[in-house]
C-alpha cells in the first residue's frame, strides 16, 4: 500500500475506536475548558503564504541583481561602442523605411 493509504486506514481506525469506546468515556463539567486548554497548547498555525505573495518576495529580490545587470551591461556596451552613433543616423536617414512600404504595397 502507499504511504497515503496506510495513514488513511491508521485514522480510520482511530476514529472507529473512539466511536466504540464513546460510552466508557467520562465527560466532567469541565470538559469544555479541558478541550479549549488542548487546543491552546497545540499552538499558532502558521498560514503558507499565496502563490502572488511568494512570487512578490521573488520580483524584490531579483530587482537589486536586475539593475546591476542592467548598469554592467550598459557600461559594457558603451565601452566597446557596440553601434557608433554614426551607424544609428545613416540608418535612419537613408529612407528604407519608404522602400519598404513601396514594395510592401506595391507602388
Amino acid at each position: 500500500m502507499s504511504p497515503i493509504k496506510d495513514k488513511d486506514e491508521a485514522l480510520r481506525q482511530v476514529l472507529r475506536r473512539a466511536y466504540q469506546e464513546r460510552e466508557k468515556v467520562e465527560v466532567t463539567d469541565q470538559w469544555q475548558e479541558e478541550v479549549m486548554r488542548r487546543i491552546r497548547e497545540f499552538g499558532k498555525i502558521e498560514a503558507s503564504p499565496s502563490f502572488l505573495a511568494m512570487f512578490e518576495q521573488l520580483v524584490w529580490r531579483l530587482v537589486p541583481v536586475t539593475c546591476l545587470l542592467i548598469l554592467g551591461l550598459t557600461v559594457l556596451l558603451s565601452s566597446f561602442d557596440f553601434i557608433s552613433g554614426y551607424d544609428v543616423i545613416e540608418l535612419l536617414m537613408n529612407s528604407t523605411e519608404e522602400i519598404t512600404l513601396n514594395q510592401f504595397f506595391g507602388l
